[in-house]
């Protein structure tokens, strides 16, 4: 009798702990408030003279095009996460200048696009929605430069569509070659959860903080300046950007190259930085060595953010490789 009334209260206390345990995941994080972005730029003044926003699948998508009446080849710049079309500043204007159409875009979940947690933000449907925006601005090929996850964004198009591919340009690529890895994101389709990451993401992700995160992407600390870390964080913190985050989260199982990379047969030009702190030599390299026809470069006193931090030397090479198969 004494050992039933000891597993009825153990049973009991346990029976507490569940239900303080559910209280508190399922309660106190909508008893706290979200975090104020610190910047008091609206969007609209981060629309350049070359941006417009275009309706695609019911969403907006910014995108910024240069010399759209060229009769030159079109490049299409793809950014990396937490980038955007401000990434390629220093490299749009350059390639405009030698007479090339130039097209560059904020994916949708990042900047000035469209933003919120219900939308797949995979890989392969990134690369979907580029076909959209391209076929909208009547692009029917052109070459591709890809930066971090942008690269992966790039393989995913050039398999789903070869034909519009002239070549690709990878910078300082971070792509997934493995398959079965297990994800706990899942559980941020439970709402509460989902919350908990809103709450960290907006209470956490402090300009200051963003700034720290950015910096450690760069070789070169000289050129962060505090216009480069508000550019960025401007754009990371405008609209639902927490929930589009932890959508991004939630979608990576979904970002694995699981099709051949030996079939992608066009011209590619790959290019990393030996000080690159994200993307290791040996996470390149089993990529890489996967498309034969690749040309590869290893950049020296640079980081993650190559064509920032030396953008002389990244956009005469990338010309270079455009002019070698004669464009």
């Amino acid at each position: 009798m004494r050992s039933f009334w000891r597993r009825h209260r153990a049973l009991r206390i346990l029976s507490y702990v569940v239900l303080a345990l559910l209280l508190l995941v399922c309660v106190v994080p909508y008893l706290i408030p979200f975090g104020e972005p610190q910047t008091k730029t609206s969007p609209d003044e981060l629309v350049t003279e070359h941006g417009r926003f275009l309706v695609i699948d019911g969403v907006n998508i910014y995108v910024e095009e240069r010399n759209p009446e060229s009769a030159q080849t079109t490049i299409v710049f793809i950014h990396g996460f937490g980038g955007s079309t401000f990434s390629w500043r220093h490299n749009a204007s350059f390639f405009t200048s030698q007479g090339y159409r130039v097209v560059s875009l904020d994916m949708k979940g990042f900047s000035l696009s469209y933003k919120n947690f219900a939308s797949d933000y995979s890989h392969l449907a990134q690369a979907a929605l580029l076909a959209e925006v391209l076929a909208r601005l009547e692009v029917d090929q052109a070459y591709f430069v890809g930066h971090s996850m942008g690269t992966s964004v790039m393989l995913h198009f050039a398999h789903l569509y070869p034909e519009k591919v002239l070549g690709l340009i990878s910078v300082d690529g971070a792509v997934n070659l493995d398959e079965g890895t297990i994800y706990p994101f899942a559980l941020l389709s439970f709402p509460p959860f989902r919350r908990i990451g809103e709450v960290f993401l907006t209470r956490y992700g402090t300009k200051e903080r963003v700034g720290l995160i950015l910096r450690s992407a760069y070789y070169r600390q000289d050129i962060v300046t505090a216009e480069i870390v508000d550019g960025y964080y401007n754009r990371l913190v405008s609209g639902q950007w927490a929930q589009s985050l932890l959508a991004m989260t939630r979608d990576m199982p979904k970002n694995t190259i699981t099709f051949a990379l030996k079939d992608l047969e066009f011209p590619a030009l790959i290019l990393w930085g030996q000080n690159d702190t994200w993307v290791k030599r040996i996470d390149i390299d089993r990529w890489r060595d996967e498309i034969p026809s690749a040309e590869f470069h290893a950049i020296p006193e640079a980081g993650h953010m190559l064509m920032e931090e030396n953008p002389e030397l990244f956009n005469n090479m990338v010309l270079t490789f455009l002019q070698s198969h004669g464009e």
